[in-house]
């Protein structure tokens, strides 16, 4: 069971306050308080969001005229609980409103941290971990996950969180020698009431993990930012706190990626070798409709297309990979293969197979001259039920082949 926050936000005296209250005006009271406290603020989908940490996320909605909202706060940890209530807490005071809070764990009237933390939060964590050390690792291999994003690639041997990759083995020692602090500040992003070395550290890592596409800067401004940030993140970890288990490979490769000279590591303690982060070094997997695809994870999404087909890629310089995708639902009857997507190129070489329950078509052309490179394409649709997807992937090099195809075997249905 996850642990929420839940609250709303209203003048104390609505008609004598004094304050124009709307939606545009409480929404604006909350993004003045979020940029004095250093949190960033977006909108999805009807939500005004406010960022306090990775993973640590304020919901707020204008509804029956009052700013309503919650927070879950188990993955981000206890540290972010607290802050919550201190945001929600600093904009009644300073906006003159009135808060009414529903905090289960009693932090919220008791001010008692480390009683909620032990009670809630590390219950919280343990009851998971006693769940997932039960898992034969042939199932489920992932929880915690933000799946909004991606879903990563299976890992042998390991389960997949938003912080790093737990080894079943690993998990399985928690539970025989006591789960205690140390496991908490492993999993938990903000696990203190202050931000301490581990909270830069973990927040270095949830970026490292789900984030960081372990590719040069000057690729592309996302790049760049991402290797940015994570590089800040673990220094001032290590300014704080040079006894913590650090993860001196990943730092050293984003150094390098990023053309940073590294800061002296000596007497550093390195995070044992079996631990993995980084799912962008993998597949990563996006769902259309009833199936979902596999990519390489380092290659970015088109922002700026404004095509029918969305479009990932991976850059001329750094492999020189197009992969468009599309989906089409025929409601009502069974899909099926359009001729004409497999009359892109000359000389198609058209080949059909299964994939899983689903029907594949894929054809192969002749190399192409296009802009002064030679460009080797590859057309396929993949028919499930009412679905057809439709792909085309682009590679600037030969020898490819195999591995375009590999690509299309690996669409699963998701149903």
């Amino acid at each position: 069971m996850s642990i929420r926050i839940r609250f709303s936000l209203e003048p104390k005296k609505k008609i004598f306050s004094g304050i124009d209250w709307n939606c545009q005006s409480a929404e604006g009271m909350a993004k003045k308080l979020a940029k004095e406290m250093g949190y960033r603020c977006f909108r999805i989908e009807g939500f005004m969001i406010v960022q306090l940490c990775q993973e640590g996320y304020v919901w707020l909605k204008w509804s029956r005229h009052k700013l309503q909202g919650e927070s879950q706060t188990n993955i981000a940890g206890p540290g972010f609980h607290a802050a919550a209530i201190d945001f929600l807490e600093r904009l009644a005071k300073e906006e003159k409103l009135r808060l009414r809070v529903e905090d289960r764990t009693g932090y919220f009237i008791k001010r008692d941290f480390f009683a909620m933390r032990q009670k809630y939060f590390y219950q919280w964590f343990s009851d998971l971990m006693k769940l997932v050390s039960g898992w034969s690792g042939d199932g489920e291999y992932m929880f915690c996950w933000p799946a909004v994003y991606y879903i990563p690639d299976r890992q042998e041997g390991k389960l997949v969180t938003h912080i790093r990759s737990f080894s079943f083995k690993e998990i399985k020692g928690m539970m025989n020698s006591g789960i205690g602090v140390a496991f908490a500040r492993d999993f938990f992003v903000w696990n203190e009431l202050e931000k301490d070395a581990c909270f830069y550290r973990n927040s270095a890592m949830v970026l490292l993990h789900q984030f960081c596409y372990f590719m040069p800067s000057d690729r592309s401004k996302q790049d760049e930012k991402v290797n940015r940030e994570v590089i800040e993140l673990f220094e001032t970890a290590l300014s704080m706190d040079r006894k913590l288990p650090f993860p001196k490979k990943e730092y050293l490769e984003v150094c390098s990626l990023h053309g940073h000279v590294p800061v002296d590591l000596e007497g550093v303690t390195p995070l044992p070798e079996e631990v993995s982060i980084g799912c962008r070094k993998h597949l990563v997997y996006r769902k259309i409709g009833n199936m979902s695809f596999g990519i390489p994870g380092n290659f970015l999404y088109d922002e700026t297309n404004s095509g029918s087909m969305d479009h990932y890629y991976d850059g001329n310089g750094y492999g020189g990979h197009d992969y468009y995708v599309y989906a089409a639902v025929f409601e009502g009857r069974k899909a099926e293969f359009k001729n004409q997507w497999f009359e892109q190129g000359k000389g198609p070489d058209i080949s059909d197979f299964d994939v899983g329950n689903a029907k594949a078509r894929v054809a192969f052309y002749e190399p192409e001259e296009k802009e002064g490179e030679i460009r080797y394409g590859m057309s396929a649709q993949v028919l499930y039920k009412e679905q057809r997807m439709n792909i085309n992937i682009v590679s600037r090099r030969p020898g490819e082949r195999d591995w375009a195809l590999g690509l299309i075997k690996n669409i699963k249905i998701t149903e």
